[in-house]
């Protein structure tokens, strides 16, 4: 098989994509561990920053790759690493930038010296990157700025790759001092592939139990992601402080750290032939829903679907126990079964059958549900008389249980 990849693939959105959900999970991990008096930013003074509360910042540049090794590990950061390259070129412009008051050498030295420069990539971590070692070096005092400088304008000279040739001329181009205390605050975040579970065990971190961390993380990155996507949108910078992702998601982790019974959309598909649901066929019997009107019928299986989903969900993650559905089964069960006999006592023509019938569904619908001391939303509850209905537990005519064959 041919190993060239088509134009189609090579710009396929899949690569460029996961580089920018690798530097919002990268934000979003850096925005869970914040601290009072600090804050985050994303795509303002770098692909994300921290503000310290020292009044010291960090600058992180986030590189991601895909590309693996033979052994099928992630592709190492080589001493000639262009994005590595780059990115110190890019520093090196921050921090003599002449729009920003530092064209001396003095401010460009008060900015590094309240600066911390961090590359963070899932590129793997190595012993032949000399560029890595002799940083390494320096920030140990066994090598000095003049043996960096040495050491790359060597690279500068041995490469024919332009690109990179410049890169390194954009690094030396700054001040001895500047460039000394520079490499001395640059520091290397590497092998870090799996960002996505550094933000569930930051989620954890927050006192929150092992049972519910999966859903807490959804949620808070679900909503942080809405938040960015309208700060964007209204063309606002996207920096948020403790105080205020304290203010904005305290209410999120107080509910997933108490006992309270998370209670998720439905999200999957809808049965086919939706009219054939025995609870729907009960429904149309009485004449509370019309066989044409396919909006109704669906917003009804949604509760049912709703709260069989959560049953399932919160029975697997141990939040209730069998006896605690049992409980709640029979609880619908008794208040449907009191009204079914309050309004058929006697015997009635087939059409006040009908009319029996939706006031039993009228009664029970009213009835709000408690499971495990939690009152429910009016959905699941009319949800669960629907389940039952659709399995002819219940019905609505006294005629019902002839769906029960």
């Amino acid at each position: 098989m041919s190993n060239n990849k088509t134009h189609t693939e090579k710009t396929a959105a899949e690569s460029k994509s996961i580089g920018f959900d690798y530097q919002y999970y990268f934000f979003l991990w850096k925005v869970l561990l914040l601290q009072p008096n600090e804050s985050v930013g994303l795509e303002v003074k770098d692909d994300v920053h921290t503000d310290l509360s020292n009044n010291h910042q960090i600058l992180y540049q986030l590189k991601h790759t895909i590309k693996k090794n033979k052994d099928g590990s992630l592709a190492n950061l080589t001493t000639s690493d262009l994005d590595m390259w780059k990115t110190f070129s890019n520093w090196s412009k921050v921090i003599s930038d002449e729009n920003d008051s530092r064209s001396t050498t003095p401010a460009q030295l008060s900015f590094v010296e309240k600066t911390s420069f961090v590359l963070a990539s899932n590129k793997s971590s190595n012993n032949s990157n000399k560029v890595v070692i002799i940083i390494s070096n320096l920030q140990s005092g066994t090598k000095n700025e003049s043996d960096v400088r040495t050491y790359f304008n060597t690279l500068a000279n041995r490469t024919t790759n332009q690109d990179l040739k410049g890169y390194i001329k954009d690094v030396l181009n700054l001040d001895t001092k500047v460039l000394e205390q520079f490499l001395l605050k640059t520091f290397f975040h590497l092998d870090d592939d799996d960002i996505i579970t550094k933000c569930k065990l930051a989620v954890k971190s927050k006192m929150i139990p092992q049972n519910k961390i999966e859903q807490a993380f959804t949620m808070i990155d679900s909503t942080l992601r809405s938040d960015n996507f309208l700060q964007i949108k209204d063309k606002v910078k996207i920096e948020i402080s403790f105080d205020e992702f304290y203010k904005k998601y305290r209410r999120y982790f107080d509910i997933f750290r108490n006992d309270t019974l998370i209670v998720q959309e439905y999200k999957g598909v809808l049965p086919d032939k939706l009219e054939n649901q025995i609870f729907i066929k009960q429904l149309l019997e009485i004449g509370f829903v019309e066989s044409d009107d396919f909006e109704h019928i669906s917003r009804l299986t949604l509760f049912k679907l709703k709260l069989l989903n959560n049953l399932a969900d919160w029975k697997r993650e141990g939040e209730i126990t069998d006896i605690e559905i049992n409980r709640f089964k029979e609880n619908a069960y008794n208040l449907w079964d009191t009204e079914f006999r309050l309004q058929h006592m006697g015997t009635f023509s087939e059409e006040e059958y009908n009319n029996k019938g939706i006031e039993v569904l009228r009664s029970v619908l009213k009835h709000s549900l408690n499971l495990s001391g939690q009152d429910l939303d009016v959905d699941m509850c009319n949800g669960k008389f629907y389940s039952l209905s659709d399995e002819a537990i219940i019905g609505w005519r006294k005629d019902w249980k002839k769906y029960n064959k």
